[in-house]
């Protein structure tokens, strides 16, 4: 079984991820975090959440990206996998801004979904 990376390795795939996303996609975004929070979904106790669009307020939007959640699923994944899945929540965090933007709500629709389909089938 594969450890999983340490907290600083982890922030260094994150940024490699983040500096190939083109900054076009990141305007407006104060900055993409990493931190070392274990999150789960309030609702469902079960679901870590891995990420999270802030929108923002008085201060511009920002994500978070976290560690621990991160952890406690992928822990013994090849680091392949896990950076296919940090991939893949850094991108559809970055989409919920551009959607929030473009005045769409199909990707927290589809959020939505998807926690009503786990919550009816656990």
């Amino acid at each position: 079984m594969n450890d999983f990376p340490s907290f600083n390795k982890f922030c260094d795939l994150a940024d490699e991820i983040i500096r190939q996303i083109p900054d076009m996609y990141k305007t407006g975004i104060s900055g993409i975090y990493v931190t070392p929070e274990e999150v789960k979904d309030e609702e469902i106790p079960e679901v870590y959440i891995l990420g999270n669009y802030n929108h923002g307020g008085y201060v511009e939007p920002s994500i978070d990206i976290y560690y621990g959640s991160f952890r406690q699923i992928f822990r013994g994944l090849p680091i392949s996998q896990i950076e296919e899945e940090l991939w893949e929540t850094i991108t559809h965090e970055i989409r919920h801004h551009l959607e929030e933007n473009a005045g769409l709500h199909t990707l927290e629709i589809y959020d939505q979904q998807q926690k009503e389909y786990f919550r009816w089938n656990k």
